[in-house]
């Protein structure tokens, strides 16, 4: 197989699918949405959390592949850079969304949820081809 097939596929793709869950996910309107509320306080934090600690750990494993980054700061700085603006796109393609609106407490949790699957993406793959 091509090396830039098999580098699409294997670390690119998952990452684009990911993006599309998320976007999915904010497409939905406010009534669909509330009716997966569990009455369980802070379950929604968490998803938030959990979606963008997913999306930056598919992020660092995607953008490792690329031989542009000088050093690991600089794939950091854009894997966390990657991350925020997603979220921030999230929240702006909410406010398009009946019955969603965007927020800030949203946005945080996302970028929570980035730092710390960033984290652990560094801590599992460095040192892995």
């Amino acid at each position: 197989m091509n090396r830039f097939i098999r580098q699409f596929s294997v670390y690119w793709a998952p990452l684009f699918v990911w993006m599309g869950v998320i976007f999915w996910g904010t497409s939905l309107s406010g009534g669909f949405v509330g009716r997966f509320d569990t009455g369980v306080p802070f379950a929604f934090d968490a998803a938030h959390v959990v979606e963008f600690a997913i999306l930056a750990a598919l992020a660092y494993r995607a953008f490792r592949t690329w031989e542009g980054f000088p050093s690991l700061p600089a794939l950091w700085g854009a894997v966390a850079a990657f991350t925020v603006l997603y979220a921030i796109s999230d929240e702006v393609h909410q406010s398009f969304i009946p019955g969603r609106w965007p927020s800030g407490a949203d946005l945080a949790l996302d970028t929570v949820g980035g730092v710390v699957g960033l984290a652990l993406a560094d801590v599992l793959l460095r040192g892995r081809a």
